[in-house]
């Protein structure tokens, strides 16, 4: 998503335990790995099942390859990297940024979906927030060890703005309520989600922070990324992965 990779727990042990595709098949089972805390990508439902946009893109991996989809709700602290390289689970999804930095432990698939790092308000936008202009001396919040942190800490900062991280995204929405900061940086679909959740409390305001691609995570050396790309342009092709964006993602 937009968060950023921690390798000192991989670097302690150095080693990469890759999934094949033919282990996969063998057991018969896909083992998704997923922080079910990122609407409409991935959440749980009412019935308390993680479902989503993420989750139904993995799930048409596993169906071409002939293989069940098991579904493990990991914290993000321990997604990435360690559940990917430890062998934990076979892919990882949840919003996870394609980044140089994370290509050097793990491997990705190709992007599938383009996002951006944006400014949330309060509906109406009361506090006249706007981005580039007019943010020296603001609050700004920002999830822990995320993109968003990052980025902000680049962009943001040389620009006066004092940032407040947050462990819980839904913390920083409660200030971002409350008028106690100014803004709260996250992803575009979270927006979009945010608004047909909650019409009126929050909006996008200002200029997009930073665009980012999104991409499956498997560990170094595994033919899945391979064949998850293969599922990929399937899809594009099909027009299935047009409906899934039309079923999750795609304002109403």
């Amino acid at each position: 998503m937009k968060r950023v990779l921690m390798l000192s727990a991989l670097m302690v042990s150095g080693v990469s335990l890759a999934t094949t595709v033919a282990q996969v098949k063998q057991k018969g089972v896909l083992v998704l790995g997923t922080d079910p805390t990122f609407a409409p990508f991935e959440f749980k439902g009412t019935d308390g099942s993680i479902q989503g946009f993420d989750i139904d893109i993995a799930r048409a991996v596993a169906k071409d390859l002939g293989v069940k989809l098991e579904i493990r709700a990991v914290g993000f602290g321990a997604l990435m990297p360690q559940s990917v390289t430890s062998g934990r689970v076979d892919m990882a999804m949840s919003g996870i940024t394609i980044t140089a930095e994370r290509a050097k432990v793990v491997a990705f698939s190709a992007p599938y979906y383009r996002s951006a790092q944006v400014f949330i308000v309060r509906g109406g936008n009361p506090g006249k927030f706007a981005w580039p202009s007019d943010v020296k001396g603001r609050t700004v919040g920002v999830q822990a060890n995320t993109t968003g942190q990052f980025v902000a800490n680049d962009l943001l900062k040389p620009k006066g703005v004092t940032l407040k991280a947050y462990d819980d995204f839904a913390a920083g929405l409660a200030d971002v309520r409350a008028g106690r900061i100014a803004a709260l940086v996250g992803d575009a679909p979270t927006v979009d989600d945010l608004s047909k959740r909650l019409p009126g409390q929050f909006q996008k305001a200002g200029a997009d922070l930073a665009a980012e691609d999104y991409g499956m995570v498997f560990a170094k050396g595994s033919d899945l990324a391979a064949a998850a790309n293969k599922t990929l342009a399937r899809m594009k092709a099909d027009g299935s992965y047009q409906a899934l964006l039309n079923k999750w993602i795609v304002q109403k």
